[in-house]
């Protein structure tokens, strides 16, 4: 094949034929590979691989295993801190619930509206017997009380309806309401409140003050 190349280049006398022939064994005989020439890529190629690879455990390790919410480091609690971590999230739930379902009538500070919603901050008909809140929230109320030497509920219109929550989120808001403002009083659990709820299950209309006074004469005569 040099000797073609010889000839190709040393004669331009060469017919059309004989150019064509040299042409056609030029392109089928390839160029012996250079020694070597493939080492040094191949090398460069396992490099950079083990380079992508500790990368990439570097990587995991300080972005959480790819994680979008990295898990919080696990801290070990105290009995006495778990029951406080309890105490707070369900005083907080209760807040919410009161929020949204007791504030526009009893305010948010618990001081009610004169003449029209009773107060319960300080009052014995939130802070006293467990079961006589939850009867209220459970069955509503109508009718006249007397909150604080106060008298409410001359109008039917401020008469309170049945509160329609579940028994875990009765037993929240009355925790709140028991142990917000100035009040301090215990909380109320759930397990109590689905007894409550047993208890009165019979009872179809609102109570009446006089019908919860004549239940709780211990409330009521102190």
């Amino acid at each position: 094949m040099t000797e073609d190349k010889d000839k190709f280049h040393g004669n331009e006398n060469m017919t059309d034929e004989e150019l064509v022939e040299i042409h056609s064994k030029l392109n089928v005989e390839k160029h012996p590979p250079t020694k070597g020439f493939l080492s040094a890529p191949l090398i460069f190629v396992f490099v950079f691989g083990c380079l992508i690879f500790v990368c990439s455990i570097q990587l995991a390790h300080s972005t959480n295993q790819f994680q979008l919410h990295p898990p919080t480091d696990v801290v070990d609690l105290t009995d006495e801190e778990k029951e406080a971590l309890r105490i707070e999230r369900k005083f907080e739930s209760g807040k919410k619930i009161f929020a949204l379902r007791c504030a526009s009538c009893h305010q948010a500070n618990g001081l009610g509206i004169p003449g029209q919603y009773p107060p319960l901050d300080g009052s014995k008909w939130a802070t006293s017997d467990p079961a006589l809140v939850s009867y209220i929230i459970l069955n509503g109320l109508k009718g006249e009380i007397v909150v604080k030497g106060e008298v409410y509920g001359t109008s039917a219109a401020v008469n309170m309806a049945a509160v329609p929550i579940t028994d875990r989120e009765i037993a929240n808001v009355t925790t709140y309401v028991r142990q917000a403002w100035g009040n301090n009083s215990s909380e109320i659990s759930t397990d109590e409140v689905v007894q409550f709820r047993q208890d009165t299950s019979a009872k179809q209309e609102q109570w009446t003050g006089d019908e919860l006074v004549e239940m709780f004469p211990a409330v009521f005569t102190n």
